[in-house]
């Protein structure tokens, strides 16, 4: 009931259902995240569990609200020790999206990847590191209009060094949709030391220098 009277503060007016009950747009450890209504729009909700390991989710709202600052990541709302109130994002995990895909889709695809390596660049520029992205499959979300979102910031740091877009790279290279996308886009061989260069020095030349190799 406490939670309950937290979420209407927060301005939460009602939370979806199914007939097996609330719908839950994603579980974890930590947190799970529910479905609900805001002054007429969807929201994600995402709630600390009773049983969670961390007993706050306010750092990973405030690392959310960096993303935010450079337009990455759901826009969030509002937050408590225990909720996280966020723009919902409808759309499939990328490694679905991909899968889903032919060889005719490669403008597609192309446009895609290169949305999200902008996304972690900001993120890199910035010093944020999301910490996950080397099994995106989990932390990117294609939405209706074909925008990768990055989401759950819950591991994300200010402190390490970043490695988002080399992280990133490591995923659509040798992750589980690597064969997919070489077949799509065509990608025989990569230019490892442009890798190396980047993660060296971040910067716009470097950056620019690994999508051209890409194809991006």
């Amino acid at each position: 009931m406490k939670r309950v009277k937290m979420l209407e503060s927060l301005g939460i007016d009602s939370l979806m259902v199914t007939e097996n009950g609330l719908l839950l747009a994603g579980k974890g450890f930590r947190s799970i995240v529910l479905v609900g209504t805001s002054e007429g729009r969807l929201v994600a909700i995402k709630m600390r569990r009773s049983d969670s390991p961390v007993e706050s989710m306010e750092f990973e709202a405030k690392m959310l609200k960096i993303a935010n600052n450079v337009n990455v990541g759901p826009r969030i709302f509002s937050y408590t020790k225990d909720f996280i109130i966020m723009e919902y994002i409808h759309g499939s995990d990328i490694s679905s999206w991909v899968s889903s895909l032919d060889v005719e889709s490669s403008e597609k695809l192309r446009k895609v990847l290169r949305s999200c390596f902008e996304d972690c660049y900001k993120l890199d520029r910035i010093g944020l590191d999301h910490g996950e992205l080397s099994d995106a499959s989990k932390h990117v979300i294609i939405n209706e209009e074909l925008k990768p979102v990055i989401i759950d910031f819950s591991n994300a740091s200010i402190t390490r060094r970043v490695s988002n877009v080399t992280s990133f790279f490591s995923y659509i290279m040798y992750g589980k949709i690597a064969s997919s996308i070489r077949q799509i886009l065509g990608i025989k061989t990569q230019d490892v030391d442009l890798v190396k260069k980047y993660k060296q020095h971040i910067s716009d030349e470097n950056f620019n220098n690994l999508m051209r190799s890409l194809g991006l």
